[in-house]
């Protein structure tokens, strides 16, 4: 076989090929055989040189139409064992949420006798009724964050000063009919003794205005809302602290009105807790700490 190959700028050259008879057949395709590539190799295979002997343990040529094929790439089958192990290593097990059930329900009280109680105790009772439904709503449901000493104390302080501008008050106006002459100025006259009786009225605008106690008011509102959600409430029935802690607003009557809503609503769910079979009743989802 002769073959002619010319390049620009030289005379062409004449090589002659001749195939051993060994080889037991004649290469027919003058085209050069393109570069294979196979995974997991990166670099293409290449044909050894003529005469060079190959080693037929690394690897064997087959002739297919005048071009080798490469060596045929082994499969590898990863065992799952292997793979499990790994998976178990590299991939932290996931903790599953608790699923725990609601607490105990609070206490059902009448309105009408948490309003008598408040009014003939000059306010003690709505003190501990405000500790008491905070301490339910807290064991009712343990993923609210509830202090109930905390709250108290926070609605404890404008309820004292307004009940100690009115205790001084009462005791100028003592003191001046009993002809009592203080040792010391107290600074205001008999006059305004008697308006610093009504001290007491003021206790609902105290406790708007001052910062904590108004946030202890707003989120014992909160809390008695959450109630009413974890029972299947909608919201547009639940109970709505802002538009609720208006009632403060109004004079005398403000806050026992807003603390016979609250204890209605409290009522209501946790008569709806105790009336739903264990079967069914709502659950809550606690996150592994």
């Amino acid at each position: 076989m002769t073959e002619t190959a010319s390049r620009p700028g030289t005379s062409p050259a004449v090589a002659t090929l001749t195939a051993s008879d060994s080889e037991g057949a004649a290469l027919t395709d003058p085209t050069p055989t393109p570069p294979t590539w196979s995974w997991p190799a990166s670099a293409p295979t290449s044909h050894p040189p003529e005469g060079e002997l190959v080693d037929d343990a690394d690897a064997e040529e087959h002739v297919v139409d005048g071009s080798a094929s490469p060596p045929p790439v082994e499969t590898l089958e990863a065992d799952p064992t292997e793979v499990t192990i790994v998976a178990a290593i590299t991939t932290p097990e996931k903790a599953l949420p608790k699923v725990t059930s609601f607490g105990p329900p609070g206490k059902r009280r009448s309105t009408l006798a948490i309003v008598v109680l408040s009014i003939v105790t000059l306010g003690v009772y709505s003190l501990v009724w405000h500790h008491r439904i905070n301490r339910e709503v807290g064991n009712f449901d343990t993923r609210m964050h509830v202090i109930p000493g905390r709250s108290t104390v926070a609605v404890t302080i404008p309820w004292a000063i307004g009940w100690l501008v009115s205790i001084a008050g009462a005791i100028r106006i003592v003191l001046a009919v009993a002809n009592v002459a203080l040792p010391f100025d107290p600074h205001f006259t008999v006059l305004q003794a008697y308006g610093l009786l009504g001290g007491a009225l003021v206790i609902p605008y105290l406790e708007l205005l001052l910062p904590f106690s108004a946030i202890a008011s707003v989120m014992t509102l909160e809390r008695v809302r959450i109630v009413e959600d974890r029972m299947g409430r909608t919201t547009d029935v639940q109970l709505r602290p802002t538009r609720a802690i208006c009632w403060m607003l109004l004079p005398i009557a403000g806050g026992l009105i807003l603390m016979s809503i609250m204890q209605r609503r409290l009522n209501r769910a946790w008569e709806d807790d105790m009336a739903a079979a264990p079967a069914v009743r709502p659950t809550v989802r606690v996150a592994p700490s």
